[in-house]
């Protein structure tokens, strides 16, 4: 029964995300929702802290994973404890868990020079530090038009940033750098022996260190090969 004397929006909200709520019960809390600030902020609370541990699961680790389904459990429970207090401490330890798993998470990520380039290149976004170093290639037999070029800081790593775009909008990035980038997560050796290629959050990669260090990243892989081509070939590029 939803009723004054009744009313605990702590813990009927708990019951009703985790799916402990009677049916008949649910039905009546639902018209409740629709009239009660408090409820409805507690029940809003309750689904965004079951997304952000149900997003970590895929990348953390199993045991991980349990401890945060335990605490979710936990909070669905009647407690002799004051609501408020109960409610907190598991939201304290949910909280903890939670930071657990975001650790879990950035343990897969990438080298911090390539996240950088990844991040560059799906937000089409540079940070300039001044002007590149190197003159922008002239991709424009490729169909390519130059739309940034740039002195960039990947974590750390110098490099010039070349960005650009063919008719259909779609982008392309070239990176070009006097050291070495890191090898990517996952990646696989080159046929020729020359640096790696990978795939990664849906962008393709590819890592050379001859004629010069380059990183080429486009989300559609057909741009990447006339990007490396140009950079083996046209001798624009000084080691």
């Amino acid at each position: 029964m939803i009723g004054r004397r009744s009313h605990e929006p702590e813990l009927q909200a708990a019951e009703y995300v985790s799916g402990e709520m009677r049916r008949r019960e649910r039905r009546r809390f639902d018209a409740h929702l629709v009239g009660c600030e408090d409820c409805w902020r507690e029940v809003s609370f309750g689904w965004k802290g079951r997304g952000l541990a149900e997003a970590s699961r895929e990348v953390a680790p199993p045991g991980l994973r349990d401890e945060i389904r335990a605490a979710l459990s936990i909070a669905a429970r009647p407690s002799r404890a004051p609501r408020r207090l109960a409610v907190g401490a598991v939201a304290v330890a949910l909280v903890v868990l939670l930071t657990l798993g975001a650790v879990a998470i950035l343990g897969h990520r990438q080298p911090g020079a390539i996240d950088a380039a990844i991040t560059a290149a799906r937000t089409e976004t540079l940070a300039s530090r001044g002007p590149s170093t190197h003159a922008p290639p002239d991709l424009s037999e490729e169909g390519l038009v130059l739309v940034m070029g740039e002195r960039v800081d990947l974590a750390g790593l110098p490099s010039d940033a070349f960005m650009y775009r063919d008719a259909a909008g779609e982008s392309v990035f070239l990176f070009v750098s006097g050291s070495r980038f890191p090898t990517a997560r996952d990646s696989t050796a080159r046929p020729d022996g020359m640096g790696w290629q990978a795939r990664s959050d849906g962008m393709t990669l590819v890592c050379g260190d001859r004629p010069v260090n380059y990183l080429v990243i486009s989300e559609n892989p057909s741009l990447v090969g006339p990007v490396e081509h140009m950079v083996k070939t046209s001798g624009v590029f000084v080691a």
